[in-house]
């Protein structure tokens, strides 16, 4: 039996439920000027961003040891940073009356926990205290500044097209190892895009039959932005590189007929 799998540009996340809410998760790495960076964010927030009333970030600075084996903290270093990182947490829950933990960002020798909240007096004197209680020998700095546009979350921890991209091909490719996928193997994948006119999707079809891409077909669908879609195939490999190879190429071309590209799907090759 074949397993289908689809990317349409969601993430393969760690997903959080509550009563009141979905939360979902996802990691990245980046290179900076100066080493890479990784980034750990609520990616679900970017559709309310920003939210009103939560005007202030509130933010903690732990510094942790660059080695030369690792940009990161390892081994019990790092395990130290999350029991930190759940304890602000905790602390956060605590002392105020509603807050948004949106992320971490890792660089240079510095973590950084973010917080968006509506009113950000005396939280600065608990963490204080709860680093005097309990991670005595770290060394911390609490900041405290207004960005009701959430400039931070939406232009900074927030991920690129390039990255989401990424993202996307990175952790469907997991997926399909996962299911004991031969990711080398060549094997047809299905492709979607949708235009906002007849012609320009008809302009993309024809662009991607030159590259050897087989069109399925052409049709009108529920969407008031994209209502013409277009569907089409080539065999190709899963790997990482490949599926950034040809999704990057496709975003392309079809922003060039100011179209939107709507991922992929294909079904496990499993290794003989």
């Amino acid at each position: 039996m074949n397993i289908a799998f689809r990317i349409l540009f969601f993430f393969f996340a760690v997903t959080f439920v509550n009563a009141q809410e979905t939360q979902i998760w996802n990691t990245y790495q980046a290179k900076q000027e100066k080493g890479v960076s990784s980034t750990n964010l609520r990616m679900d927030l970017i559709e309310k961003a920003p939210i009103n009333g939560y005007d202030f970030l509130f933010y903690v600075k732990i510094k942790y040891r660059v080695t030369k084996e690792s940009d990161f903290p390892i081994g019990n270093k790092l395990k130290k940073l999350y029991r930190i990182k759940d304890a602000i947490f905790d602390k956060m829950q605590s002392v105020t009356d509603d807050s948004f933990y949106v992320g971490s960002f890792m660089f240079d020798g510095s973590r950084f926990e973010y917080y968006y909240v509506k009113e950000a007096s005396d939280i600065e004197r608990h963490i204080d205290k709860l680093f005097k209680n309990k991670f005595r020998g770290e060394k911390y700095e609490v900041f405290v500044k207004s960005d009701p546009s959430w400039d931070l979350y939406i232009n900074f921890l927030y991920p690129n097209d390039e990255i989401k991209n990424f993202m996307s091909n990175r952790d469907t490719v997991i997926q399909l190892k996962n299911a004991g996928d031969d990711v080398i193997s060549p094997r047809k994948i299905e492709h979607y895009a949708t235009f906002s006119t007849m012609n320009e999707m008809n302009l993309f079809a024809a662009a991607v039959e030159k590259l050897s891409y087989t069109v399925d077909y052409k049709k009108k669908v529920k969407n008031d932005k994209f209502p013409h879609e277009v569907k089409f195939y080539r065999d190709n490999s899963v790997t990482l590189e490949n599926t950034m190879k040809f999704t990057t190429e496709l975003i392309n071309l079809a922003k060039e007929m100011n179209g939107n590209y709507d991922g992929w799907e294909t079904f496990v090759v499993k290794k003989q």
